[in-house]
């Protein structure tokens, strides 16, 4: 990497991190490009021409964040996949992040372009994951080939979402070992 493309990668970093701050701080409706600008200690040139919208520079705050698609964790069985995977997921849902992307999710409820980039990086990039650790399930017998990983994905992203969005209780183990134990486990072994 040269001092040119080091320089770059740490001008983006520090403008993805202004945008977390920005989000943190009043939320996506509230927040505008000329703000991360004026956070990011860099010109509104800089940032038009790296963004053509806010939704952009958003998906791409998250995905500096949180990072791309992932490799799923390989504890030797579905159970312990589930859990560690849930329990990563909780705990970054009960913290800052979480009442980010909450917010993320709910204005993307009202804008249509922002709810195609948080798809893009809360589903799609993540989706291959959930199909690697059911395809190893598989191959071990736990479940049956072909075992859908859309469910999977949509049932843990719901319930880790709504229970976020209603607060209705924590992002604990005993929520992680509730949600794998007494939902997904009989949902995807099911006959």
């Amino acid at each position: 990497m040269t001092a040119s493309t080091s320089t770059k990668a740490d001008r983006r970093a520090a403008i993805c991190d202004a945008v977390f701050e920005l989000l943190g701080e009043v939320g996506y409706d509230r927040m505008t490009m000329d703000a991360v600008a004026a956070r990011a200690r860099a010109s509104k040139a800089t940032i038009y021409r790296g963004w053509p919208s806010k939704p952009e520079l958003v998906m791409e705050a998250v995905e500096h964040r949180f990072g791309g698609a992932v490799e799923p964790p390989d504890t030797g069985s579905l159970r312990g996949d589930l859990h560690a995977q849930l329990s990563a997921v909780c705990a970054a849902a009960e913290g800052a992040d979480g009442a980010v992307f909450t917010g993320l999710l709910t204005a993307a409820t009202h804008n249509a372009e922002l709810a195609e980039c948080m798809f893009r990086c809360a589903y799609s990039t993540k989706h291959g994951m959930y199909e690697s650790m059911l395809r190893r399930a598989a191959e071990r017998g736990e479940v049956a080939p072909g075992t859908s990983a859309e469910l999977l994905h949509e049932v843990l992203h719901a319930m880790v979402t709504s229970r976020r969005m209603w607060q209705n209780g924590p992002l604990d183990q005993a929520f992680v070992e509730h949600l794998v134990d007494g939902v997904l486990i009989p949902i995807l072994t099911r006959s």
